[in-house]
């Protein structure tokens, strides 16, 4: 146990002078920006080389009419303030920070192996991951902000497909590294990582409410939400269905409940503002709501889980039937694993390791599913 101990003291260390680092100093110049009101929005995105649609998507956050505003007239000319094109400009150039992201990438690296490595080999972990989750908060959400997160990094591969984010090779990368997170552990990103998942998960932690604990929502239920939210998304980012949705396009619906911006709060959408009181509320009874029903990026994982190289078991010699393991899993998934109707797509599993440290008999382990 000392030596865990000193491990993650050694790595939460080194994990925030390196994050505060990246926080106060500019890690890379900022891209000059060139703006000027004689300008069309058309040669304004082609001087800053950025996608019309993308500084176009920020500035209808607050006014949907701007997709109909003329690309051939002066700026000047336009029913549009310079002040927020100048500000959607900031929002892009403050976005893209390549030698950030790959630094953060590299903590997460680190973070999640000492994780997989050190922690989930243990029985006893809840303590742990606790002060864990705690740090996932201030290091990868309070310190360094919200982006790039699990989200995003597919959310705007989908927008960059419909040409509204540039610098692929960044996007794909990012997308990339956290599916190898996925796939190295079932939800290890999603579950240790993620700033917005550790912050639901430590407000649900909260012991007010007891008896929520032995709640659970059906898999079912949550899975077809967060599917049809993907679906609604899909259509409208692409304009498909005009007949269902009145020809909407260009629209990105988890803009509007993108909850990872309470990190950055000025950025918040105006209806994940209004529905903040209803989000937080529901973290204290519901085991992450976000991540549960809403998160493509949750979906996707999801798939992932099939093919994960570790996730938990079930050691048959060992086990006695108790199921304490499925009453101590705060959603399906330990019932899912313990009744072993099927192997795939099984009900979402956190790697939270509660049913790891409830088993009496360590039949519960987290390891290789090959084993």
């Amino acid at each position: 146990m000392k030596k865990i101990i000193i491990i993650l003291v050694s790595v939460i260390i080194v994990t925030v002078v390196l994050s505060l680092y990246m926080k106060w100093d500019s890690f890379g110049v900022k891209r000059e920006l060139s703006f000027s009101s004689e300008m069309t929005l058309k040669e304004l995105a082609i001087k800053n080389d950025v996608p019309l649609k993308e500084i176009l998507h920020i500035l209808s956050h607050d006014n949907l009419a701007v997709w109909n505003l003329s690309r051939e007239k002066p700026i000047k000319d336009l029913p549009l303030s310079s002040d927020d094109i100048e500000h959607a400009l900031g929002h892009i150039a403050e976005e893209d920070r390549p030698f950030r992201d790959v630094a953060k990438y590299i903590l997460w690296a680190v973070w999640l192996s000492f994780v997989l490595v050190v922690v989930l080999s243990k029985k006893k972990i809840q303590n742990l991951r606790k002060i864990i989750l705690l740090f996932t908060i201030l290091i990868f959400g309070v310190i360094l902000g919200a982006t790039p997160n699990p989200m995003e990094s597919i959310v705007k591969l989908f927008k960059m497909l419909n040409g509204m984010e540039g610098d692929p090779k960044g996007l794909i990368t990012g997308f990339i590294l956290f599916s190898i997170f996925s796939l190295l552990g079932s939800k290890l990103i999603c579950s240790w990582g993620c700033q917005l998942g550790a912050l639901q998960e430590s407000v649900f932690n909260i012991p007010l409410f007891k008896k929520k604990y032995a709640f659970q929502i059906p898999f079912v239920i949550s899975l077809s939400v967060r599917v049809i939210i993907f679906i609604v998304f899909f259509m409208l980012l692409f304009g498909l269905g005009r007949g269902v949705i009145m020809g909407v396009r260009d629209f990105v619906i988890y803009h509007q409940v993108n909850y990872f911006k309470i990190f950055n709060f000025h950025d918040l959408a105006v209806f994940a503002l209004l529905t903040l009181p209803i989000f937080v509320i529901a973290s204290f009874f519901i085991f992450r709501p976000f991540c549960q029903f809403i998160c493509p990026f949750g979906l996707y994982s999801w798939l992932l889980e099939n093919v994960a190289v570790n996730k938990i078991k079930i050691i048959d010699d060992k086990c006695t039937e108790c199921k304490k393991c499925v009453k101590a899993c705060p959603t399906q998934a330990m019932k899912g694993i313990y009744e072993g109707k099927r192997r795939y797509f099984l009900p979402d599993c956190w790697s939270c390791g509660l049913c790891i440290e409830e088993c009496p008999t360590n039949a519960v382990v987290y390891g290789d599913i090959k084993k």
